[in-house]
């Protein structure tokens, strides 16, 4: 008999109960786009929110490996905490990033706000690398692919089959 098992088993009525470890490696690419009418993220204003948006992930106990876009969208590789969902994170972020923007430069950004919606797609151990350079490459990529089809091969790799294309873009 296990020695859990014999826990449950003890005598007096005193139970012992032996809590598992929790173990996970939960690799998320993340994608979320800014709304339509919103102004482009300025290239001398990105690098300060990647910092800025890694500092609020490690806050929330999601170590960010890195962060990268090309000033209308953003992409994320995170670790995400058994104790977050992906949705409060996501969510954190783009409210503590419209803010951030707002704080560097309120008329610029005044009207800046991101999509409601977001991809989030799991990632093997075996292919964070080669999403880690997908993510940093981002500007040499969008040279040859459009936004819009770089998340369509997102969805296919990622095995998303129901979506409705006509609300990416909202």
């Amino acid at each position: 008999m296990s020695s859990i098992a014999n826990a449950y088993l003890c005598t007096n009525h005193t139970y012992q109960v032996y809590m598992s470890q929790t173990l996970c490696n939960l690799l998320i690419h993340g994608v979320f786009h800014k709304k339509g009418t919103a102004p482009n993220i300025r290239k001398d204003d990105q690098q300060r929110l990647h910092s800025f948006i890694q500092q609020t992930c490690k806050t929330h106990q999601c170590p960010c490996l890195i962060v990268n876009g090309p000033g209308d969208h953003l992409h994320f590789l995170v670790v995400l905490s058994p104790n977050m969902a992906l949705s409060h994170l996501v969510g954190e972020i783009k409210r503590t990033s419209t803010l951030f923007l707002k704080e560097c430069d309120a008329t610029y950004y005044r009207r800046f706000q991101w999509q409601s919606g977001y991809g989030g797609f799991t990632v093997s151990e075996r292919l964070r690398d080669a999403v880690y350079n997908y993510i940093a490459h981002q500007e040499e990529h969008h040279k040859r692919n459009s936004v819009q089809d770089e998340f369509e091969l997102l969805l296919k790799n990622a095995g998303v089959i129901r979506y409705e294309s006509r609300y990416y873009w909202q």
